[in-house]
């Protein structure tokens, strides 16, 4: 699986430098969809196994953080939280080739989001990855 977490914004750049504009088949996705940002930023990107005995945690950032299994078939379940604290919790479907887009509002009229999506971690890919997270199974619940 891979994990991003992006920054939407109609300001033309991000307020941290560290930040990559998003481009390819995600930023033509999002910019397709009706949302009134016109920018976006990606954060962190993570790729990630998952199963369907335990949660699989992920931290994209200091404030966020998501939590994902797998259920039977292709449905998994995504909860985010955000500083601690579920916010979201979605189960849903999502086969290969789909993405699964969660977000938020941001102060300031921006936006967050996380996308999850199912990867083959042993194909190529023409975007650059960053290093992949080492995904503990959150504890039983």
């Amino acid at each position: 699986m891979e994990a991003r977490l992006i920054w939407g914004t109609n300001a033309d750049k991000s307020p941290d430098a560290n930040h990559k504009p998003l481009d390819g088949e995600l930023a033509k996705k999002l910019r397709e969809m009706p949302l009134k940002w016109k920018n976006f930023f990606e954060v962190n990107r993570q790729t990630f196994t998952v199963n369907t005995t335990n949660y699989t945690t992920v931290v994209l950032s200091k404030k966020c953080t998501i939590e994902m299994k797998q259920k039977e078939g292709n449905n998994v379940t995504v909860k985010l939280y955000g500083e601690g604290k579920q916010v979201n919790r979605v189960d849903k479907p999502l086969p290969k080739g789909e993405v699964l887009t969660i977000g938020g509002d941001a102060k300031d009229n921006n936006a967050w989001f996380i996308t999850v999506r199912p990867v083959n971690t042993e194909s190529k890919s023409t975007e650059p990855k960053k290093d992949a997270v080492i995904a503990k199974p959150a504890p039983a619940k």
